[in-house]
C-alpha cells in the first residue's frame, strides 16, 4: 500500500476496520494518560520536553512540534534532538515553510546544525552530554527572540535521563515520557514520579508503531488523526 493512499484513507475514506487500535497511538483509546503535574504557569512561548528512545527521538520530536504549531497557530517551532551519539536514520523532509526555513537559518548562522522542514526547524544536538545541554539553551533563546511572541520548542532526548538536561527538563511545561509497548510498564512509571518529585509537570505514553504516523511528521507534514488525538491530551496539560 503507498504512503498516498494511506493518507487518503486516513482523511477520505476510512474503511471499517481503521479505528484507533492500542497499538497505533500514544495511548490506549478511552485512557487518560498516565501523568503527574504539579501546578505552574505555562511559559510563552511553550516549551515541551520528551524523553524516549535514540531510534524514537526524531519522529516523536517532530510529531509534537507539529501539534505545538497548531495548537498556539505558530508558523514555526524549533525541535532540538538529541540521540547520545546514535546518528539519525535518513528521513525524507517536505520543504521548510518561509517562518521554519528563516528561523532554520537564523540557527544555522549562530553555529547550530538545523534544517528546516515543513513548520519545523530540527537542530541536531552534539552526543556530548555537556555540550548538548548548552547548544539547546542556547536554540532555545534563538528560538525565544525570532519573533514578537517567541517559537515554541521541543526537546526530544533520546536517551537515559542525564544530570546534564535536569536543568533544561525543569523549565519546560511539559515533560513527555515515551516508551515502547514491550517495554515494563515500571520504567515510564519512575521516570514520571522522578521528574514529578521535582515539580516538572509530566506524562507518559506509549511510543506509536504505525511507520507512517512517524514518516510523516518527521517530514514535517501533518499529523495523522490518531496521534493528534492522542498527543492533544498529552500537550493539553501544560493548562
Amino acid at each position: 500500500m503507498s504512503l498516498l493512499r494511506l493518507v487518503c484513507e486516513h482523511f477520505v475514506a476510512p474503511s471499517d476496520d481503521s479505528r484507533v487500535r492500542p497499538h497505533e497511538g500514544f495511548v490506549p483509546p478511552g485512557e487518560d494518560p498516565d501523568g503527574a503535574c504539579a501546578v505552574s504557569v505555562p511559559r510563552t512561548p511553550p516549551g515541551v520536553g520528551l524523553l524516549c528512545g535514540p531510534a524514537d527521538a526524531p519522529a516523536l520530536g517532530a510529531a509534537l512540534g507539529l501539534l505545538l504549531a497548531r495548537r498556539h497557530r505558530a508558523a514555526a517551532v524549533a525541535v532540538c534532538v538529541w540521540t547520545g551519539g546514535r546518528p539519525p536514520a535518513g528521513a525524507w523532509r517536505a520543504p521548510a515553510l518561509p517562518a521554519a526555513r528563516r528561523l532554520a537559518s537564523g540557527l544555522v548562522a549562530r553555529g547550530h546544525d538545523a534544517i528546516g522542514a515543513g513548520r519545523l526547524a530540527t537542530v541536531r544536538l552534539p552526543a556530548a552530554c555537556d555540550d548538548a545541554a548548552t547548544e539547546a539553551r542556547r536554540a532555545a533563546a534563538a528560538a525565544a527572540a525570532a519573533s514578537a511572541g517567541g517559537v515554541p520548542t521541543v526537546l526530544a532526548l533520546g536517551g537515559p535521563r542525564v544530570a546534564a538536561f535536569d536543568a533544561l527538563l525543569a523549565e519546560q511545561d511539559l515533560v513527555v515520557v515515551a516508551t515502547r509497548s514491550s517495554a515494563a510498564p515500571a520504567l515510564a512509571r519512575l521516570a514520571v514520579e522522578g521528574l514529578a518529585a521535582e515539580a516538572v509537570c509530566t506524562c507518559a505514553c506509549e511510543v506509536p508503531r504505525a511507520w507512517q504516523a512517524r514518516a510523516l511528521a518527521e517530514a514535517g507534514l501533518m499529523l495523522l488523526p490518531s496521534a493528534r488525538r492522542a498527543l492533544a491530551g498529552l500537550v493539553g496539560a501544560m493548562s
